[in-house]
């Protein structure tokens, strides 16, 4: 991958970009032995209180992933995944399992010219290279719960670890991508430079109440 890969987030509630993305989306850096490594959150609800939600899972997931162990990466982000399931479903203990909300959380984890994913939730990801575009097949795919904290469930962290050369890119986005454009339309996004993929998305996905991706690009030597 190259050495300096780009990150461009985009944020879309009731048809507006939001200037400040928090807490749908944040960046920072780790600490102890992670201190070398960027995380990326991703994070979407369907609750009424989406902002209150996100935040919550947001200052969870922070806490565990900055927690500076002498762990491996992957190890990290499942511990920090499990963590903040928890904490959510048991403020959620009170509610009938009908009315439970959880939260959908992606992150993005750049170490050097390595690249991490963690995803529970229904975010899509897709790559591209010289090939064209492709779509990633995680290496574990969570099936005991959809969403962090309604369940009492142990959840499964869906991973991958895509490996990016100069010139190609990666877009993770919420997964009402795909009801919205095929793959000719997603190929078409991912074939333009970070801000006009940006611009498309935003007008494509403009009607959902919460939509979110992160575009990762490469340097072209």
């Amino acid at each position: 991958m190259a050495d300096t890969p780009l990150v461009t987030n985009l944020v879309v509630r009731d048809g507006s970009p939001q200037r400040n993305p928090f807490p749908f989306y944040s960046a920072f850096s780790g600490k102890g032995s992670q201190e070398s490594v960027q995380f990326h959150l991703l994070i979407e609800s369907d609750s009424t209180e989406a902002e209150t939600l996100c935040q919550r899972a947001f200052g969870s997931l922070q806490k565990s992933l900055t927690g500076g162990g002498r762990t491996s990466l992957t190890t990290v982000l499942q511990e920090a995944f499990q963590a903040c399931h928890e904490e959510l479903e048991a403020a959620n203990a009170p509610n009938d399992l009908a009315s439970r909300v959880g939260v959908g959380v992606t992150c993005l984890a750049l170490r050097g010219d390595e690249s991490y994913l963690a995803v529970v939730g229904d975010a899509v990801m897709y790559l591209r290279d010289q090939h064209g575009v492709s779509k990633i097949t995680p290496a574990i795919q969570g099936t005991s719960s959809p969403v962090l904290g309604t369940s009492p469930d142990p959840i499964e962290v869906t991973m991958a670890r895509p490996a990016l050369k100069d010139g190609e890119s990666l877009l993770v986005a919420s997964g009402s991508l795909e009801d919205a454009v095929g793959y000719d339309g997603i190929e078409n996004i991912m074939s333009t430079s970070p801000e006009a993929a940006i611009e498309k998305l935003t007008l494509l996905m403009g009607d959902d109440p919460l939509f979110l991706a992160i575009i990762l690009n490469t340097n072209v030597s």
